[in-house]
């Protein structure tokens, strides 16, 4: 799932498509409003979705996971163990936390995180956001995938002969007017 293009802006409620970057702002395609809008970097924190990283108690990757992966395993235990409002307790959280991300540090990912990441998530899967970034996925890996059959380069000619070229007819010219 590639998420890189997506951001969440502090003042601005929920996530947002990058179109492009400017010197001092972004433009962003709004998916609230439907609309393209530039956001100043003065107005607020822009944050790309693919920097933020959830604590966990392995070593891999300095004790994170990248939170897109969070967002595939919500995605995918969708069915199964769907997401619980954000205004719920703190126990509910945690244990819905707990479920999709076993090994989460619950020292330095506090509750207020929790909910942040099941509102973006609820967001963009309303929006049907992961499930377009789920296939176009999929359909570059398949895109990538080798080829079974592979071309031979084609042999080099070798140069012609010094006498070889001099049987050459030499090339007409034409006539000026």
């Amino acid at each position: 799932m590639n998420l890189d293009k997506f951001l969440v802006i502090s003042g601005v409620p929920g996530v947002h498509k990058l179109i492009t970057s400017r010197g001092d702002g972004v433009i962003i395609e709004d998916r609230n409003e439907g609309r393209t809008r530039f956001v100043s970097a003065r107005q607020g924190q822009i944050t790309p979705l693919a920097t933020v990283a959830i604590y966990t108690y392995t070593d891999d990757g300095e004790g994170t996971v990248p939170l897109i992966d969070v967002f595939e395993k919500m995605f995918d235990n969708h069915e199964s163990v769907p997401p619980v409002s954000p205004n719920g307790s703190s126990q509910e959280l945690r244990a819905y936390f707990s479920a999709i991300l076993p090994d989460h540090d619950r020292d330095r990912v506090h509750i207020n995180d929790i909910k942040k990441c099941i509102k973006w998530y609820n967001f963009m899967y309303e929006k049907g956001i992961l499930a377009t970034a789920k296939q176009e996925a999929a359909a570059e890996k398949a895109a990538e995938t080798p080829q079974e059959t592979v071309e031979e380069p084609a042999e080099k000619p070798a140069k012609a002969s010094k006498a070889e070229k001099a049987e050459k007819p030499a090339k007409a010219t034409k006539k000026a007017k």
